[in-house]
């Protein structure tokens, strides 16, 4: 094929294109389609005006004989020249090669092309040029993005219902794909997980930095992170901005003034953004975290030196992918809040100490499951009795719901009042808790509960108990023992006899007799005899250490993340 300076033909082969190919561009021009030929060097020969939109240097009536980067320069010229040499070296078409381009000014950023390439045929079926055609897709490409996005950011935002965990996931989403660093600043309000409330124009806005994202080879500043609550102005911009509940979107934030910046925000919100722009920031957005229309903080994303500046199809991305990571944070928020209630609630209804009694040294731990907002119906309990002797129980109430917790507080109150009846044993006194739980409960709850009374002058303890598991006894150099006690029904079973008996066990001094509920020896991976065996273990290596110490090192070992609650109530003769 000659150059595009050879004489022309009627054909419409290549040269200076022929009426063919003039008919063809001008069909195509109607479509708004650009189409380019080539020749076999890849040079143009003739282009139509729709193929300027990618953002040509020149008009495409001087496009003919120069190579494609020369007119089309903010497209990577590289990979579509290998494409069209392989089509002219095969003959195969491509039909969707995928093409980006950026014009420098160009506020809409990035766009998307679509390109259909195919040989042209020239006389004795030789390759006389190819064709390429483009069709821009940029709103399906973005649109593609933002699903793409948004899937991810459900998958992989509010995995846990922890509010600065639910931030930092945020950022992960978000950073590099959007952004090349960011934060997530937090009200005071969203951490403690209080009730939300509309912040007036004139009201400061208290913010903590729950989370922060840099790259690794350029991390911010000391002073970035430095202040770790801010209060906004209601003076400044951001501030004003933030409670409307607008953006704030600097997409040339390197080139502002210092007196432009300061017109933003004063004290540390001011810091914070001189700090950032030392670091490198040329390009800064802020989204509000708003969920059912209440503000819960702001997002700030920045570009760093060699990326583009933010555009507004960015923003209008963050501002779509945030205001769902809102909804896991409000989430995250009421879980803490009713969380915080409900271990109000079941503090409350436990002993808020135990009193000291002849002959025992006593420790106790109540310890909430973490995967549950709602209380749960474990409880222990401490109960002087004459002749300085006490009770010791610990019980354990189907479910986590309130009416678990009100169960528990009243067959506490129950026990502590049939101790008071001194001549009951141990049996007896669940036989009458069994009664009242009936009368209590519905057909889907009941109770377990282990009942020890413990004489100091023999060292006896009379031990009965309702479906709970065996207590524990470790002996220094013994191996842990579990006493064969009858088990007895749960409480509330509707049986009038729950044929429990009581057992008399002589237990050397020196002694840990250990009471607990079942949280700390299931796991759904392993049968209970394993989690029974990793107890009596643990507690042999325990036997001479304080008892308030061995209760903590219990918990760290058999249960660091409880999947249920867990009453430990450990008595040391």
């Amino acid at each position: 094929m000659r150059s595009s300076s050879s004489t022309p033909h009627s054909d419409g082969l290549p040269g200076t294109p022929g009426p063919v190919i003039l008919d063809t561009l001008t069909l195509m021009g109607q479509f708004r389609l650009g189409v380019v030929i080539f020749d076999t060097e890849l040079r143009v020969v003739c282009a139509n005006a729709a193929a300027e939109r990618p953002g040509a240097g020149i008009p495409a009536t001087g496009w003919a004989g120069r190579r494609l980067g020369e007119v089309l320069p903010h497209i990577d010229a590289g990979p579509v020249e290998q494409s069209l040499r392989r089509v002219l070296a095969t003959g195969e078409p491509v039909t969707d090669l995928a093409v980006s381009s950026r014009a420098d000014g160009d506020p809409s950023g990035e766009r998307f092309w679509s390109c259909v390439q195919f040989r042209i045929g020239g006389p004795d079926d030789k390759p006389a040029g190819v064709a390429h055609m483009m069709r821009e897709v940029t709103e399906r490409a973005r649109s593609q993005h933002r699903l793409t996005l948004a899937g991810e950011a459900s998958a992989r935002i509010g995995t846990t219902l922890d509010t600065t965990r639910t931030a930092e996931e945020l950022l992960e989403v978000t950073i590099p794909r959007l952004a090349d660093a960011g934060a997530v600043d937090l009200l005071a309000t969203v951490i403690k997980g209080d009730r939300l409330a509309q912040h007036e124009h004139d009201q400061k806005m208290r913010l903590r930095r729950a989370a922060v994202k840099w790259p690794t080879d350029r991390p911010p500043r000391p002073a970035y992170l430095r202040h770790a609550w801010i209060e906004t102005d209601p003076a400044r911009l951001y501030h004003q901005r933030l409670v409307a509940g607008w953006p704030v979107y600097l997409p040339a934030f390197g080139a502002m003034t210092t007196e432009q910046i300061r017109e933003l925000d004063s004290g540390a919100g001011l810091n914070r953004m001189m700090a950032a722009r030392r670091a490198g920031v040329h390009s800064l957005m802020t989204v509000p975290l708003i969920a059912r229309g209440i503000i819960m903080g702001v997002v700030v994303l920045y570009r760093l030196g060699g990326s583009e500046p933010f555009t507004p199809a960015d923003l209008s991305l963050a501002r779509d992918l945030i205001s769902r990571a809102a909804v896991s944070l409000d989430n995250a928020r009421l879980y803490t809040r009713e969380r915080g209630t409900a271990l109000a609630l079941q503090r409350s209804l436990l002993p808020r100490r135990i009193p000291e009694v002849p002959g025992l040294q006593l420790a106790c731990r109540y310890v909430p499951a973490e995967a549950t907002a709602e209380v749960g119906g474990d409880w222990f309990d401490v109960i002087p009795l004459p002749d300085d002797r006490c009770a010791l129980t610990v019980g354990d109430v189907t479910g986590h719901d309130m009416s678990a917790a009100s169960l528990m507080g009243q067959l506490r109150t129950a026990t502590r009042t049939l101790a008071t009846f001194d001549h009951l044993t141990p049996s007896e006194i669940l036989t009458r808790l069994n009664l009242i739980a009936t009368d209590l409960t519905s057909d889907e709850t009941s109770a377990t509960c282990v009942y020890a009374v413990h004489d100091p002058r023999t060292g006896d303890w009379d031990i009965a108990r309702a479906g709970h598991p065996l207590p524990a006894i470790a002996r220094p150099g013994h191996k842990t023992a579990f006493p064969d006690l009858p088990s007895g029904l749960p409480l509330g079973t509707g049986l009038g006899d729950g044929k429990y008996q009581t057992t008399r066990l002589h237990v050397p001094p020196g002694s840990t007799l250990v009471l607990y509920t079942d949280g700390l020896i299931e796991d759904p991976a392993t049968c209970i005899s394993a989690g029974m065996t990793h107890l009596a273990c643990t507690l042999t290596t325990l036997t001479t250490r304080p008892v308030t110490q061995a209760c903590d090192t219990l918990l760290a070992t058999l249960a660091p993340n409880p999947a249920d609650d867990i009453a430990i109530l450990m008595a040391r003769t």
